[in-house]
């Protein structure tokens, strides 16, 4: 029978996300460590495997994602409470973790239960996921290189005529600037895979036709602000996103979109990669609005999707 397997040493953990988990309709197994997960796997059908962010550090992390794989699971969900969030620059620099949640613990079941959902259902793409049903949603096509400050400077209006702070303005502002350029200019590819925009002025015009034009959406839900950017191009790659998010210094030179995705997600608190590669790439930024600067957690979550054919 199909199940989610959870790998984490806390029992109230192991039970909050049994219970989130639970609306899957798939039974929930557990596990204490990696070893115990292992064994129980010669038994089981799993789905989906959870893990906790200290286990991804262990030696034994890749004979436990080789015996999922060898049992069909392809899809893992990292979990990371604050205390470890100084373990984050490790896991970014192991390059293999595509999906860390950083929560205070007990995690929040919204965000874990869409990504579950995402991850085994393979259904990836939309704002609307991230967002209360019923959220007014702002959609904005860029035709012209030269729209993005106009576009951005709007954004910002926007947010802060809707009660948020400058704050959460400004760091929207940075977010869909660096977004929309990556798509503009990092996005485009030939039919030899070169990126023949990638060294363009940032501030040099472009007429964007029908392939070249950008979609930029953003709703807001008084939980979280939601920027969403999506080309038509699909070149973004997992160890891009990877490479790129493991940065430590957002200014280091570096080809292509690394320095726009680094700090897009270190100025957000859940940065999302749709990918269909060859067809789009959509990113979502997501901004928690109810904590003042102070309560922000000092990593963010992060998950990168490619759509399974």
């Amino acid at each position: 029978m199909p199940s989610i397997l959870i790998v984490h040493p806390d029992r109230k953990t192991q039970r909050i996300v049994q219970r989130i988990l639970g609306v899957t309709g798939y039974r929930v197994d557990i596990a204490d460590d990696l070893d115990q997960g292992i064994r129980l796997m010669n038994n089981l059908q799993p789905v989906l495997v959870v893990v906790d962010g200290s286990a991804v550090l262990s030696a034994r992390v890749g004979d436990f994602f080789e015996a999922a794989r060898a049992r069909g699971a392809e899809a893992c969900m990292t979990l990371l409470g604050t205390a470890a969030v100084d373990q984050v620059p490790k896991i970014l620099g192991m390059g293999a973790v595509t999906n860390l949640l950083v929560h205070a613990m007990p995690v929040l079941a919204e965000e874990l239960t869409i990504t579950a959902q995402k991850l085994i259902k393979n259904d990836l793409f939309g704002i609307e996921k991230y967002l209360l049903w019923g959220t007014d949603l702002t959609t904005m096509t860029i035709t012209r290189a030269s729209q993005r400050a106009t576009l951005v400077g709007d954004l910002s209006e926007q947010v802060r005529a809707r009660g948020q702070s400058a704050r959460v303005a400004s760091m929207a502002m940075l977010v869909a600037d660096e977004l929309i350029s990556n798509a503009v200019h990092n996005a485009p590819v030939d039919a030899a895979g070169v990126h023949y925009r990638k060294e363009l002025a940032r501030d040099q015009e472009l007429e964007l036709d029908a392939r070249h034009q950008v979609r930029l959406r953003w709703g807001c839900d008084a939980r979280y602000l939601a920027i969403e950017i999506t080309d038509q191009f699909g070149s973004l790659d997992r160890d891009t996103i990877l490479t790129a998010l493991a940065k430590n210094d957002v200014r280091e030179s570096g080809g292509g979109a690394g320095m726009g995705v680094a700090l897009a997600y270190r100025s957000c608190d859940h940065l999302v990669f749709n990918l269909a590669p060859g067809k789009r790439s959509e990113i979502i930024a997501l901004i928690d609005v109810r904590h003042p600067p102070t309560e922000r957690l000092p990593a963010s979550s992060y998950n990168v999707f490619v759509e399974r054919s």
